[in-house]
């Protein structure tokens, strides 16, 4: 890959995403093991180590992670294979990997990152946030690239099919199988991101208009506007939603809390899809107006006589409020149908109560537009937490 075809399919990405580069991007050729090393160090520059704990029980208690599961292990399996070339917007650089023979499709994409690097500044995309709005931010800029990329495929054709490209940006392709969770995670905002990006482009007759309102000044902070673009041309903000209060939780029993942040729509669709269907998931899902989640241990996190995910010390609530007591029914039989059918819960007598495997108990209850869920060591605690 030369200095004058790089500069070529910029001057061909300026056209297409209607900005002009500010500056030349400069390009390094890095070894796949510094892909990798890159990777994963961004990976633990966004998140502290006690965080990576915590988000692997919470995905292992939901059941979206196998037992055991390491999230940087999985970021290791992601960043170490396939990768042909990204951009870096720390080191503002484009990085090709040695001998991994990047296509022009997929240097569009990361070159359409780079050129809104320098008018929007990416980082502050990645700011932090909810976990949510961190996902729609991803899902902005990736839409954004993915769209220019497949015009640039439909007006200057190469070898490489535009769905294997996407394929090797996406790693749906990686030789390490990866959880059925984690692979949704990593499509998300491509898919999606280009259909929310396409939407602004047809609200603003075909230009780029509202996408650069999004990344400049309002990017969107739910997936719900992502899969319902109306709600972000519409400014539509999501309901306030409190979890149970800390004193819900036996006083002597010296919880904690590990982790909490908002339950978007597209968390609550991941976590019905296996059970429901992707589409049934969708329709339940659409109606979402707000959600949070917070996880508390009884003890230390690392513990080596109790096994992640340690349901014997671990709460979790999930509350959700949708579009109407319809909706909330809907959604908590479905739930309901997640913890028998995904967790392999018992339902027990009065049917807002179940039992898992592990001899922990579960609880959802439908109250209004309101649905909450439990998951705790003892019965009377998952009903307290869902009251």
């Amino acid at each position: 890959m030369t200095p004058a075809h790089v500069a070529l399919v910029e001057r061909r990405v300026e056209r297409l995403r209607g900005l002009r580069f500010l500056h030349p991007v400069p390009v390094a050729v890095v070894s796949p093991a510094q892909a990798r090393r890159d990777g994963l160090a961004d990976y633990d520059t966004s998140r502290a180590v006690a965080e990576q704990r915590a988000s692997e029980e919470l995905l292992m208690v939901l059941g979206l992670l196998p037992p055991g599961s390491s999230l940087r292990r999985i970021e290791s399996a992601v960043y170490g294979e396939q990768v042909a070339g990204y951009y870096d917007p720390r080191r503002k650089r484009l990085a090709l990997v040695r001998g991994a023979g990047v296509d022009d499709v997929t240097l569009a994409h990361e070159l359409t990152h780079a050129l809104e690097d320098q008018h929007f500044d990416l980082q502050r995309l990645e700011s932090g946030g909810s976990d949510d709005a961190s996902t729609a931010e991803q899902a902005l800029a990736e839409g954004s690239a993915t769209l220019v990329m497949e015009r640039y495929a439909a007006r200057w054709p190469s070898r490489t099919p535009v769905g294997d490209a996407l394929a090797g940006l996406t790693q749906v392709t990686a030789g390490t199988p990866l959880p059925q969770y984690t692979m949704r995670e990593l499509i998300f905002p491509y898919l999606q991101g280009e259909s929310f990006v396409q939407a602004l482009r047809d609200a603003d007759g075909g230009g780029w208009t509202l996408v650069d309102v999004a990344e400049a000044k309002r990017p969107p902070r739910t997936t719900a506007e992502i899969l319902q673009p109306q709600r972000w041309l519409r400014a539509q903000q999501p309901v306030g939603v409190s979890v149970a209060p800390a004193g819900t939780l036996p006083r002597s029993a010296a919880w904690r809390l590990l982790t909490g942040s908002t339950l978007g729509e597209e968390d609550l669709a991941a976590l019905l899809s296996p059970q429901s269907g992707p589409l049934a998931a969708r329709e339940l899902t659409a109606g979402w107006r707000g959600g949070r989640y917070a996880l508390w241990r009884r003890g230390a996190l690392a513990d080596p006589a109790c096994a992640a995910p340690c349901r014997a010390r671990d709460a979790l609530q999930l509350t959700v409020v949708v579009d109407g007591a319809t909706s909330a029914r809907a959604l908590g039989a479905a739930l309901g149908v997640w913890l028998s059918q995904g967790l392999h819960a018992r339902p027990l007598a009065g049917g807002s109560s179940w039992r898992l495997p592990s001899g922990s108990f579960g609880a959802v209850r439908a109250d209004g537009s309101q649905v909450r869920v439990a998951l705790t060591p003892d019965a009377a605690l998952a009903q307290r937490l869902v009251s």
